[in-house]
């Protein structure tokens, strides 16, 4: 029974098998087609089965939250995509598909081709917002591309007209439905590009999906994203978006809105311009009241009524300076006279040669030293005694200390 001593249990087991395969990244972010069979809906989660031509099934589940922002209720017999990850419920020990997000085959299949080419298109550059142009406040030349007779037509017209009558209209006709629709619509783009406009409005009513795929076209956005006016979109209704959506300056939902995006109301503009009317008026008026009175104020100074008394009190005060600084520059100068004389009496009494006229002499060694000490001179060296009337010469014959 040696065999048995070492063992797993059952959770062990689901465990690793759990581990293996949700840690499997080629089980991971799965895109996989079948028809739904066995659909159950609870609180929390929608249970069902993925088959395939009732050769294999996988269960799957899928959360609540995701589900509300499905436009459609899955049922049973619906071919579907789904995508989601392999997870293991190891209570059961079966594995499963957990499901993220769901569309119906023909529906899921072309969401995958715009979502990859929007991705395209975006990672490019071509949805950033940063190099939208902006719309012109007071457009002259409106340029529209929508289907002929149409009722966006209409609308477009009747509120250019009833908003921004000065406005020149430029109606390009193109095909807005089918497969011929982006040729004809990048036709009428062209075409545009030989009118003075100021702004282009692209608009179509709303449709289903389908109807509005020609504005998903990747060579349409391309042309637009590359126009050198600025574009306003507006295709199909407030939930519908697309390609060209993205690439145009501004998107609105309506035709009507379209008219609006692109023109100010010639009310507003009426009243803009009535308003500073009277804002110039009332400033004019307040600045010449203000000048007035500053008039006033100038003709009621002295200086104006005399014009020689602002040079009066400048006289006083230059003559009062002046006899200031004549009686400072006379103070200095005793000051430094007085200096000076003390200077020249301190000078005389320490003048050596003003001792001599007194009785006193000098004596100067052969160096021409005054002679200070017995250790200047030598015997027999020659000096001179300068007294107040002349010099006298000698020679040392003798010297003693004291």
């Amino acid at each position: 029974m040696k065999d048995f001593e070492r063992y797993l249990s059952v959770s062990d087991i689901n465990a690793i098998i759990k581990s293996k395969l949700e840690n499997d990244y080629s089980l991971k972010n799965l895109t996989v087609k079948g028809e739904i069979s066995n659909y159950k809906e609870y609180d929390r989660a929608v249970y069902f089965s993925l088959k395939e031509d009732n050769v294999s099934s996988i269960p799957c589940v899928m959360w609540k939250d995701p589900m509300k922002y499905k436009s459609f209720k899955p049922q049973n017999g619906d071919e579907v995509l789904v995508k989601g990850s392999v997870s293991v419920y190891t209570g059961r020990g079966y594995y499963q598909l957990t499901v993220y997000d769901i569309e119906l085959f023909g529906q899921g299949q072309e969401l995958l081709r715009l979502l990859a080419l929007k991705k395209k298109l975006e990672e490019e550059g071509l949805f950033d917002p940063s190099k939208k142009k902006m719309i012109p406040r007071y457009p002259f030349e409106i340029g529209v591309i929508v289907g002929a007779g149409s009722a966006a037509e209409a609308d477009i017209k009747t509120n250019i007209k009833r908003r921004w009558p000065v406005a020149n209209l430029h109606i390009f006709n193109a095909l807005v439905q089918g497969k011929d629709a982006p040729k004809s619509i990048i036709k009428e783009l062209n075409l545009s590009k030989d009118y003075p406009l100021d702004v282009l409005i692209i608009a179509r009513g709303g449709g289903s999906s389908e109807d509005l795929s020609a504005f998903n076209d990747e060579l349409l956005v391309r042309e637009i994203y590359a126009y050198n006016v600025p574009v306003i979109a507006a295709v199909g209704h407030e939930i519908d978006f697309t390609l060209v959506d993205f690439v145009a300056d501004k998107r609105v939902s309506t035709p009507t809105g379209a008219a609006e995006a692109a023109t100010p109301d010639i009310k507003d503009v009426y009243q803009r311009i009535y308003e500073s009317e009277n804002r110039l008026d009332n400033s004019i008026t307040d600045l010449l009241e203000y000048s007035k009175k500053m008039i006033d104020s100038f003709a009621s100074r002295p200086f104006f009524k005399n014009p020689a008394s602002i040079y009066e009190k400048t006289i006083i005060n230059l003559t009062n300076s002046k006899k200031m600084l004549d009686t400072c520059i006379a103070n200095m100068l005793n000051r430094i006279r007085d200096r000076i004389d003390s200077y020249e009496s301190r000078l005389a009494s320490l003048n050596p040669y003003s001792i001599l006229n007194r009785g006193y002499s000098m004596a100067y060694n052969k160096n021409g030293k005054i002679i200070s000490s017995i250790n200047d001179v030598n015997v027999n060296d020659v000096f001179e005694i300068k007294v107040a009337d002349g010099t006298i010469e000698g020679e040392i014959k003798n010297k003693k200390g004291k």
